[in-house]
């Protein structure tokens, strides 16, 4: 199974290996450095497989390459979510997107080993959280991700998706109510079917 990318396979593998890199290349390994496990954790809760999400963090961090000297450093974690989000609906549209793996990256989840047992919950639970975020529409993913998981604030997510705060509010309360209905439709579920 893949795991998130490291910052050199970033900037050593292609397509970040082909560009030009921007004045100050340091400022671009400082933004992948300080933003990889964002982008990495919006793409794996949209729905992308870790292979297909360690190329899109490729492709995400490649868009910010491309335009590092138009986006403000105060501005990069918006722009880096809102292309994370545009590449992995892109991806899911793609011939190239692969089904969705049922299991859990535990190297992105902890840094110390957990006990089989407790490896054994958090794959299960993972792919329950991720089958649930799977049954809500594309906007209430996004922002239920951006605000619960990512802890941004109200206001950062309507920024990275350009919607109004009341939207987001709204949103995230319909994805509450959906997500709390979905868990537990999917735990109710036979054994057998799982």
């Amino acid at each position: 199974m893949a795991g998130k990318p490291s910052l050199e396979a970033l900037l050593v593998v292609p397509p970040l290996a082909a560009v030009r890199m921007p004045r100050g290349d340091g400022r671009l390994r400082a933004a992948v450095r300080n933003h990889l496990g964002l982008v990495w954790r919006v793409l794996r809760r949209t729905g992308l497989a870790p292979a297909d999400a360690e190329d899109a963090s490729q492709d995400v961090f490649w868009v910010l390459a491309q335009r590092f000297d138009d986006v403000p450093e105060r501005a990069q974690r918006s722009f880096l979510v809102s292309t994370a989000l545009r590449v992995a609906s892109d991806r899911k549209q793609s011939k190239w997107h692969r089904s969705v793996s049922a299991g859990l990256d535990l190297e992105a989840r902890a840094s110390e080993a957990p006990l089989p047992d407790e490896a054994v919950e958090l794959r299960r639970a993972g792919a329950l959280l991720d089958e649930a975020l799977a049954t809500l529409d594309e906007l209430e993913r996004a922002v239920f991700v951006l605000a619960e998981l990512e802890q941004m604030t109200r206001a950062e997510v309507a920024e990275v998706l350009s919607i109004p705060e009341g939207t987001v509010a709204s949103r995230l309360k319909r994805a509450r109510q959906s997500l709390e209905t979905a868990v537990r439709r999917l735990r109710a579920r036979p054994r057998s079917t799982r």
